[in-house]
């Protein structure tokens, strides 16, 4: 992709501060981090969707995202490291991970940011399970 931020940083065009980098994957922070440590794990691979990532992808992926972690647990020290995956306003697939500490605005995302939806659990588990 010509125009995606991920593939740019991951070719050398642009800037990034990088944590980590391996033949599959690149963690690097964030730009305009939510708190201090918030970084992206992405796999080199421009992949949109995460789970179109091959089962490969996939574990250097997690690997590198569990490594990233635990530096962070160590050296920052927050209750719990948080992580997500995206691929919404950057349309590449990315692991966020942010420390996250007790009692802070994330103790409870999404739930807490999102409301109460009027949801029929039982109708939504017969539309997924197997």
């Amino acid at each position: 992709m010509n125009d995606c931020i991920f593939c740019k940083i991951i070719k050398g065009e642009l800037p990034s501060r990088k944590l980590i980098e391996t033949d599959h994957v690149i963690g690097i922070f964030d730009t305009v981090p939510a708190i201090e440590g918030h970084c992206l794990i992405t796999p080199k691979r421009h992949v949109t969707y995460w789970n179109e990532m091959t089962y490969t992808e996939t574990a250097h992926v997690f690997n590198t995202a569990r490594k990233v972690a635990k530096r962070i647990k160590k050296t920052l020290k927050p209750d719990y490291v948080c992580m997500f995956i995206r691929g919404g306003r950057v349309k590449h697939t990315h692991v966020v991970l942010f420390p996250s500490y007790e009692g802070d605005k994330c103790t409870g995302f999404p739930q807490s940011a999102l409301g109460t939806p009027n949801i029929d659990l039982d109708k939504s588990w017969e539309k997924l399970k197997e």
